[in-house]
């Protein structure tokens, strides 16, 4: 079935009765190939779940939560296959233990460790159509898993993989992956294409179009990941393709920002050679993902001082806050200073030069808007820095100028590409 097309269709794209005739249309187009369709979860219907959840406790146990939030793809995927039937095409829809995605044991976190394909290929055989549910999956013994949020994607581009296919198509409310939030910055524009690498470190940084773990699965089993418009489905939208096959210059292609990150400084009056341990162990106990960390001793008044700083993001203020209390009931002499309305601003690409010189122009932005950088960070493919909230979209704004993202891209690299936000 090298033939067969995979299409995803996020929550925006199926929001309502309308919207969903609108996408059995565009699925319509994709006709004579099979077509296998994942779908989201209608508009806000997880959030509405997770509330109703959090009404009945303030923790809801984690399996049963999966169960509740699995329904919402179940109602989603029945909806567009009757619509699709009533067009005149044979179409069945599958949850995600019908369509044969195993996944691990971990409730709201699991992944995808296999997938039956006979058992979609039989359907897609005997239908025009087969609708699976994303987002969901089965364990060994039964249980009803899901793949955190934006695991439809993951869903659709796992299920090419299994089937052979080249490509899938991602459909989503905006024209493509953008060189920042069109929503923010009215100069972004949609790229053409993009390498994996490139889209993953975008979206592991706070760009929102496309969940990182789809992208790495496509660079995995080389399939062509394409991110269009359910709105504007003439639009071709951006290719998420290997680094060989996009544009070989070496050149910057987004800034994405990322909220809820923080930065603690820890200074101890004596060295320890066990305390660098105990606070990592201390933060992750408390679910803190560190990114960064920095030790320093200084000897003054012949007593060795220790420096620990480090930078995180945070889902819950509140564990944070517990973290430093359960550091500081250890180790009585620490003192901890903490920042936690900081977000991370991130240039991604690279430079004929290497990212040293660019790093100094990314600083030398901020700082003549007299935005204080709190911290850098310098990698292969990317410049990450911490500035306070209130500064984060300008500093974005900032950067996407100084390095002229919105010119540096050709408008005729893909037919009929928009080039305006």
């Amino acid at each position: 079935m090298n033939d067969i097309k995979v299409l995803k269709f996020g929550g925006s794209s199926v929001k309502n009765i309308g919207r969903i005739e609108h996408v059995a249309d565009i699925i319509a187009s994709y006709r004579p190939h099979p077509v296998v369709v994942v779908v989201s979860a209608m508009g806000d219907t997880t959030d509405h779940l997770l509330s109703l959840a959090k009404q009945c406790t303030k923790n809801p146990d984690q399996r049963e939560l999966d169960l509740l939030l699995s329904t919402g793809e179940q109602v989603s995927i029945v909806l567009l296959s009757l619509i699709l039937k009533r067009k005149g095409l044979k179409a069945i829809s599958l949850t995600g233990q019908q369509a044969g995605i195993n996944t691990t044991c971990d409730h709201g976190s699991a992944r995808i460790l296999e997938i039956d394909s006979e058992l979609i290929k039989k359907a897609a055989r005997q239908n025009d159509v087969v609708v699976v549910a994303g987002f969901q999956g089965v364990t060994d013994e039964g249980q009803i898993t899901t793949l955190g949020r934006g695991g439809s994607d993951t869903t659709a581009v796992a299920l090419a993989a299994a089937l052979g296919a080249k490509e899938c198509d991602i459909y989503t409310d905006v024209d493509g992956v953008y060189t920042a939030d069109p929503n923010v910055i009215k100069e972004a524009v949609p790229l053409a294409e993009i390498a994996y690498e490139q889209c993953v470190t975008l979206a592991r940084n706070g760009a929102q179009v496309i969940h990182p773990r789809a992208v790495e699965l496509g660079e995995q089993y080389d399939v062509v990941v394409r991110v269009r418009n359910t709105f504007n489905p003439s639009n071709r939208g951006t290719e998420i393709k290997g680094v060989n096959e996009v544009e070989r210059r070496k050149q910057f292609c987004g800034v994405a920002v990322d909220s809820k990150h923080g930065f603690i400084s820890i200074f101890k009056s004596e060295d320890s050679f066990n305390l660098l341990r105990e606070i990592t162990q201390c933060l992750s106990e408390c679910g803190i993902s560190v990114e960064d960390i920095r030790k320093s001793n200084a000897t003054e008044n012949g007593a060795v001082c220790a420096t620990i700083q480090i930078c995180f993001n945070y889902k819950d203020e509140e564990k944070v806050n517990e973290a430093i209390a359960a550091l500081t009931a250890q180790h009585r002499d620490l003192r901890v200073l903490s920042e936690l309305d900081l977000c991370k601003v991130t240039l991604v690409g690279c430079d004929e030069r290497g990212n040293g010189p660019a790093s100094v122009r990314v600083i030398g932005c901020l700082e003549a808007s007299d935005i204080k950088v709190k911290s850098v960070r310098t990698g292969d493919i990317s410049i990450s820095c911490l500035v306070e909230k209130s500064h984060a979209q300008h500093a974005a704004r900032l950067i996407h100028e100084e390095f002229q993202l919105a010119n540096q891209f050709d408008s005729t690299a893909a037919d009929g590409l928009c080039l305006t936000a």
